[in-house]
């Protein structure tokens, strides 16, 4: 599971019971205790689960598909959540919404302080796939709605489970709630830094409060940098450079750099008759189809091109009907990177939000000894997809994209700046305002 639990002062005491417990039986009776006692979950800086049966999971604000899943609380928006359920039959799929701190831990809130309404509730929109080689059960939720409202800003994670149970979530997704009550002002440009001026980009902002009293700006105001909707390469712990009245300045020169990166690579499954390109050959090995692609190449060796892209996200579509989100299949896409010798200091991962962009098994590369190439093979819905090849070094978190994708100071790019606050009264962080901008919308001058 993502989540664990967070013992607090009861560590000591767990340790010397468990001691004397075999293994098998420990997390067992960890969970009962759990129970018993009560206390917090912690869902770490990475807040995504998804069990093997679910597919294609997209959150994002109603009637925007390419969205940020952020709404404001006032007035209250909606965000749409969808996802596809390999199964035959319908299930009694319930969710429950929990208010988190910045680090995506349990606020301690009592829920009725978070949210007008009961929890957990059902949803209740479901179709079954229509003329598709895999059959599956696609689920669409709208929220908030008439069963519950937000009532405080914030990070959030909606988890969906079956009837019964709530500890076992077949997903989890983080969701954003902002106030706006600041004004945030990015300058994003080519680094002052000489070293990292061709490879990397330099996010400078100021936060504008005129209306929002701030006593202790170092102490009580917390930011989030996000570029493109990573979870690795975040930057989480930067602190005012200069202070002004009614103004936070935040004009560093090395402590929030980003990798450029480059344009991310696109994949184009629309149709199962007509191979794109990119698409070395569709086959169809009954029951299901296969897109294989031709071997990626290194864009790191190649001068820097600017491409349109979605910055990693993807659409559902297929030409071929009329109904995406039904009649849309299911393909296994075959990927194919060639290395004269495999890495032993780290992994190749292919990320983007095909796959929500995390690093894990689900999409790390295996080396090819025969071709001599790295391979994987994912299983997606028909579709447009964004996706790039990064290295995960060993024992490290962020992953490395210049290796295989180059990095390039003026690469375009969404940049996401979360500004939360917490006085000393507060029992939970705010999130006061949000900016989403792109590289491009600003002059990349010195």
């Amino acid at each position: 599971m993502v989540y664990f639990y967070k013992f607090n002062y009861l560590d000591t005491l767990f340790e010397i019971f468990f001691s004397y417990i075999p293994n098998t039986k420990r997390l067992s009776i960890a969970f009962i205790a759990i129970s018993i006692i009560g206390g917090q979950y912690v869902w770490s800086n990475n807040p995504v689960q998804t069990a093997s049966n679910i597919k294609t999971v997209q959150l994002y604000k109603k009637g925007w598909s390419m969205s940020y899943p952020i709404i404001n609380l006032y007035p209250q928006e909606q965000l749409t959540l969808e996802f596809d359920d390999f199964a035959y039959d319908s299930k009694n799929y319930q969710y429950s919404i929990i208010h988190c701190n910045s680090n995506w831990e349990e606020s301690n809130l009592m829920q009725t302080e978070y949210v007008d309404g009961f929890m957990p509730n059902a949803i209740q929109d479901y179709q079954y796939s229509f003329n598709t080689t895999f059959d599956y059960i696609h689920y669409t939720l709208d929220f908030p709605n008439r069963d519950i409202k937000l009532l405080l800003s914030g990070n959030y994670i909606i988890k969906v489970f079956e009837l019964g149970n709530e500890d076992n979530p077949i997903l989890v997704r983080p969701f954003y709630v902002s106030e706006s009550l600041v004004s945030i002002l990015p300058r994003i440009k080519y680094t002052s830094n000489s070293n990292f001026r061709a490879s990397m980009q330099e996010v400078n902002f100021t936060i504008e409060h005129p209306n929002f009293r701030i006593n202790n700006p170092r102490d009580e105001i917390k930011v989030v940098l996000q570029q493109n909707g990573r979870w690795d390469n975040q930057i989480d712990d930067l602190k005012p450079l200069f202070i002004r009245h009614e103004e936070l300045d935040y004009s560093y020169n090395r402590e929030n750099l980003f990798d450029g990166g480059n344009e991310y690579r696109w994949l184009d499954i629309r149709s199962t008759r007509f191979a794109p390109e990119h698409v070395e050959g569709i086959s169809f090995f009954d029951p299901h189809y296969h897109f294989t692609l031709f071997p990626d190449k290194y864009l790191s060796q190649k001068p820097y091109f600017y491409r349109e892209d979605f910055n990693g996200k993807y659409y559902i579509e297929v030409k071929e009907n009329r109904d995406p989100m039904i009649e849309a299949d299911y393909t296994y896409v075959h990927f194919k990177f060639p290395v004269k010798a495999p890495y032993v200091d780290g992994h190749i991962y292919v990320t983007g939000g095909l796959n929500d962009w995390q690093l894990n098994d689900a999409n790390r590369m295996e080396y090819n000894f025969t071709t001599r190439m790295y391979e994987l093979s994912m299983l997606l819905k028909q579709g447009f997809y964004n996706y790039q090849y990064h290295f995960l070094e060993n024992n490290f978190t962020k992953a490395e994209v210049e290796r295989f994708e180059g990095s390039f100071g003026q690469t375009e790019n969404d940049y996401i700046i979360y500004v939360y606050y917490q006085s000393v009264g507060d029992n939970y962080e705010r999130l006061i305002g949000v900016n989403i901008s792109n590289s491009l919308k600003y002059s990349m001058k010195k």
